[in-house]
């Protein structure tokens, strides 16, 4: 979709001159899904990405009952919930995560990340260390996702297919948290590997 076709939402001015302008859409609903207020389409169809990992990762752990099996803390489930900065207390908790459901980063599927972090960063590699996929700022979520294979008793192997089971568990879940039917919907592929499912702006909402 071309930026004609989008509402101008912001102006970035410097001195007296607009320097940049963003184009967008916008929508808020109520609590029963009706949208009561829109700037642009919000039919508009879109990728929610990092914006969906508390369903993603956070919801569908709890209601598979994986949680309370694998006794996963709060911190880690911030940490499946969040996209993080691959600091020390990041990469060792999702190391300390995976050990005590008998995975190691290896099973991680999210691909290796340096560090988010300049400070970060240099210690690792002063260390003498590089980075590994458990830095990556997407660990957490992929962390939750081996979770769920446990809990499934599934083959943590390709669970980023989106035929795998804890894929299908994940769409499941954001459909009915979305009202929507996102069978038909367009998937792509996220930065960490992860299915990302296509879905209209009011739906997310």
């Amino acid at each position: 979709m071309t930026s004609d076709a989008l509402p101008l939402l912001i102006e970035v001015i410097r001195g007296n001159t607009v320097e940049s302008r963003h184009f967008g859409a916008a929508v808020v609903v109520d609590s029963a899904g009706k949208v009561i207020w829109s700037l642009g389409d919000p039919e508009l169809m879109m990728f929610p990405r990092s914006a969906i990992k508390p369903i993603q990762a956070g919801l569908v752990m709890a209601e598979s009952g994986a949680l309370e099996r694998f006794d996963v803390s709060q911190k880690e489930l911030a940490l499946g919930c969040a996209s993080h900065t691959g600091e020390p207390m990041h990469a060792d908790a999702v190391r300390a995560w995976l050990a005590r459901l008998g995975l190691s980063p290896a099973n991680l599927e999210c691909g290796e990340q340096d560090p988010g972090t300049k400070r970060a960063l240099h210690d690792l590699y002063r260390s003498g260390a590089s980075a590994g996929r458990e830095h990556n700022n997407c660990s957490g979520k992929h962390s939750g996702f081996l979770t769920v294979c446990r809990q499934m008793d599934v083959d943590p192997k390709g669970y980023l297919n989106p035929e795998h089971p804890a894929q299908a568990a994940v769409c499941r879940t954001m459909a009915e948290m979305c009202g929507v039917d996102l069978v038909s919907s367009d998937f792509g592929t996220d930065g960490c590997g992860v299915p990302s499912i296509a879905m209209p702006l009011h739906a997310l909402a």
